[in-house]
């Protein structure tokens, strides 16, 4: 939200301040306590001439929505299978980028598990029960060439920075980087803008081959797949 203008709102700001426990000692050998006895928030204000405020009532306070982003987000079924093959979707017309991750089926609709913290390297939660293996078919066409495997998390995590990279992001500092993709975003991405459509461009199945360590055969989990058709000049992706 950078590059808009907001209309005029209401900001509440929450802080929360660390118990004695968690309080930030000053490290001189003195053991005095350092105290933050005042926040300052500082807001540019923009006045606007009668131009720019006729601007910013036609171009601002209208609802906007971004129309150059089309992603359906398919799930799989409930499933303990060590191996197999996951049709994502029967039929599916020039995709440009996809992106799974594994879940384990007791964070839906959990108030106690976080649906936010993606489990493919982890489908557990003691790190024995993974992913090995996968590949994405989109027609007769394979992604990657050498399949991705759960030993190589460095090559997955290197294809999905060149993707957000690629991208005008507003975002300032490394938000996804090797330890929290090992942690939290274990997302697998797949490039499919090098794949050459028929000269009809009929719609093409879309299947997930994918193979779990033998840990993984006592946890229910859901696959998830974002199949994102058509993207605009700019992306901002974590």
């Amino acid at each position: 939200m950078s590059d808009r203008l907001l209309p005029p709102l209401y900001l509440e700001f929450e802080i929360v301040l660390q118990d004695d426990n968690e309080i930030i000692f000053q490290n001189d050998g003195t053991g005095r306590r350092i105290v933050v006895q005042k926040f300052e928030l500082w807001v540019p204000q923009l006045t606007l001439t009668s131009e720019g405020q006729k601007m910013f009532n036609e171009n601002f306070l209208k609802p906007t929505q971004w129309t150059y982003l089309k992603e359906v987000l398919h799930p799989s079924p409930s499933q303990r299978d060590a191996s197999g093959s996951w049709l994502i979707s029967t039929g599916v017309k020039k995709p440009k980028h996809v992106f799974i991750f594994f879940q384990q089926t007791r964070k839906q609709n959990s108030l106690t598990q976080n649906p936010y913290i993606f489990d493919t390297f982890d489908l557990d939660g003691d790190d024995t029960a993974k992913l090995s293996s996968c590949r994405l078919q989109y027609g007769t066409d394979y992604l990657p060439q050498l399949e991705y495997d759960g030993d190589f998390k460095l090559r997955i995590l290197n294809d999905l920075v060149n993707y957000r990279y690629r991208k005008n992001d507003y975002n300032s500092g490394t938000q996804l980087q090797t330890s929290n993709f090992g942690t939290i975003y274990h997302v697998i991405y797949f490039d499919l803008r090098s794949v050459k459509e028929g000269v009809t461009s009929d719609p093409k199945s879309l299947t997930l081959h994918y193979r779990l360590n033998e840990a993984a055969n006592a946890q229910d989990y859901t696959i998830y797949a974002a199949v994102v058709k058509q993207i605009g000049n700019e992306l901002v992706v974590v």
